[in-house]
């Protein structure tokens, strides 16, 4: 067995609409064209910028896409392939998304927007018990993720850090160690 690394995107931008937007006429014209309630789309800056100007962090906040990318380039990946790759979204408001290793995220942003936010009404997505291939469970602080996973080390990746390549930093584990890596996003 080989080391099992585990890809956290952070503070994802991952939200649905909060309730003060909730009347905004950008918000409420993106929701009537989906045939939606405000509450129920998720925030995205590129349709949604008027009406975030005054949300606290409005710079960073409404960024879907970035989650879809990453999720697209993690479970898409040899290492996801071969089994040894665990994908988790946490979010700015401490909801953890957990992807089935098997999950093929759809490149139409649409689609996947789509998704998104039926995984926030039901919490899984498909609604079957059995084996959803996304969850969320609500109110996990990033700190109980990393130490549920009891990893043998956990490597946060900043602007301000040393760069190294990561292929060759992750041959100093020894083998059969779990491995968690932070990905703001």
């Amino acid at each position: 067995m080989t080391i099992m690394l585990t890809l956290i995107l952070a503070d994802a931008e991952l939200e649905t609409v909060p309730e003060p937007l909730w009347g905004h006429p950008a918000i409420v014209n993106s929701a009537n064209m989906r045939g939606k309630k405000p509450s129920r789309i998720l925030l995205d800056s590129s349709l949604h910028h008027g009406a975030m100007k005054n949300l606290p962090e409005a710079e960073r906040r409404g960024r879907p896409d970035l989650t879809h990318f990453f999720l697209i380039t993690a479970l898409e990946s040899i290492l996801n392939k071969k089994g040894k790759l665990r994908v988790y979204v946490h979010t700015r408001n401490n909801e953890l998304i957990k992807m089935a290793p098997d999950l093929r995220i759809m490149r139409s942003y649409s689609r996947f927007v789509g998704l998104v936010e039926q995984l926030f009404v039901d919490g899984r997505v498909p609604q079957a018990p059995e084996k959803p291939l996304m969850e969320m469970e609500r109110n996990r602080p990033l700190a109980s993720i990393i130490k549920e996973g009891k990893p043998h080390a956990v490597i946060a990746l900043s602007p301000e850090g040393a760069p190294v390549k990561l292929a060759q930093y992750l041959t100093k584990f020894p083998q059969e160690k779990n491995v968690v890596c932070i990905i703001g996003g």
